[in-house]
């Protein structure tokens, strides 16, 4: 993380809480508490209105009118806020839902139209089904470390994916596919992609690959709708 992104995180986390202690922040940054005191006073400098109070449950805060602060989301937090509102809205009367729907509407008026109709395109392609069957959710494990992380980045911004697989008998392959859709069947993860070698579309669950990487150099074209028909015709076809 660069200066510029953490003292811009600092000043997210002062807006998302009453008050913290250099302790506390530095911990959530991930560096000293001397760092973070020569951030606040970057942020003062910057005519951003932090306070610091002494004694037992004092810290650092911004001031009442902090509320008034614009606040400027990333791609992948407006796609996070995003998709925590569909889960929400697609689960039975969970408390909130409609509220969780409604702010998220206002955050996609708010960003500029070019980049919010990339937002929606990129939305299309996660589709939320129903909840993962007990035996899905009993063998579920947790994803290998970074591959969240390479999943998003080849599905975000267009580019194959590379990874090795294991399916539900045990066979072992290694794939090279273009990430077109995401599926979720809570808790379970799938992408439908296209494998580029075998020209087949497949489903892979994302607890099953390892040693994902972006493959930059390899960009597709989503089609989403394309992709669907040609699974559910292999399918048919497998018959």
């Amino acid at each position: 993380m660069s200066r510029l992104e953490r003292v811009a995180h600092l000043q997210s986390l002062l807006r998302g809480r009453e008050s913290a202690t250099a302790r506390e922040l530095a911990g959530e940054l991930g560096v000293s508490e001397r760092t973070v005191l020569r951030d606040l006073t970057a942020l003062r400098d910057q005519g951003v209105p932090v306070e610091a109070q002494a004694g037992p449950g004092g810290g650092f805060r911004l001031e009442a009118d902090r509320g008034l602060v614009s606040v400027h989301f990333a791609l992948g937090e407006v796609i996070a806020l995003w998709l925590s509102a569909t889960l929400a809205a697609a689960a039975a009367s969970t408390p909130w839902g409609h509220a969780a729907r409604s702010a998220l509407d206002k955050v996609m008026a708010s960003l500029p139209r070019e980049r919010a109709r990339a937002l929606r395109a990129l939305a299309r392609r996660v589709v939320v089904g129903r909840p993962a069957s007990a035996r899905i959710y009993a063998e579920l494990r947790a994803p290998s470390p970074g591959l969240l992380s390479a999943v998003e980045r080849a599905f975000a911004s267009c580019a194959c994916l590379a990874f090795d697989y294991v399916d539900r008998r045990g066979q072992a392959s290694s794939r090279t596919v273009e990430p077109h859709g995401l599926l979720v069947e809570l808790p379970a993860w799938y992408l439908l992609c296209r494998d580029r070698e075998r020209g087949v579309v497949r489903m892979f669950r994302l607890d099953r690959m390892r040693r994902a990487r972006v493959l930059e150099d390899q960009p597709f074209r989503p089609d989403l709708d394309g992709v669907h028909r040609q699974y559910l015709a292999e399918r048919a076809a497998a018959r």
